[in-house]
């Protein structure tokens, strides 16, 4: 299944980045990369990505967003997920990502937190 990237801004002003589809190694989870590198280079660094559509991520996917992560840390922003399906919740648990990223159950929650 493709990975798609929509973008849209939140009420709060917040960037919110969809994504649906698998979040595995190749060019469309590097889309996404290239999304957040973009929002940072234009000064937005408060981020929501809403997992909601996503059904599987790999280690190429986590390595993604530890990095995207990472990048909108460095920049001084925040950087959420929102609701992980319960099959990439396990997949972030046994590999302890979910003690590095910020993750909330829904997009309303993430975007709650976003100051």
């Amino acid at each position: 299944m493709a990975l798609t990237v929509e973008r849209s801004v939140a009420v709060c002003g917040a960037e919110l980045v969809r994504l649906a589809g698998n979040l595995t190694l190749g060019r469309d989870a590097q889309s996404f990369e290239w999304v957040i590198e973009e929002l940072i280079k234009g000064g937005q660094t408060r981020i929501v990505v809403d997992l909601t559509e996503v059904p599987y991520v790999d280690s190429a996917g986590i390595g993604i967003l530890i990095g995207c992560h990472g990048k909108v840390t460095g920049a001084g922003g925040q950087f959420r997920l929102a609701g992980t399906t319960e099959r990439v919740l396990r997949v972030f648990q046994i590999t302890r990502v979910d003690s590095i990223l910020v993750l909330h159950p829904t997009v309303a929650a993430a975007l709650a937190t976003i100051v």
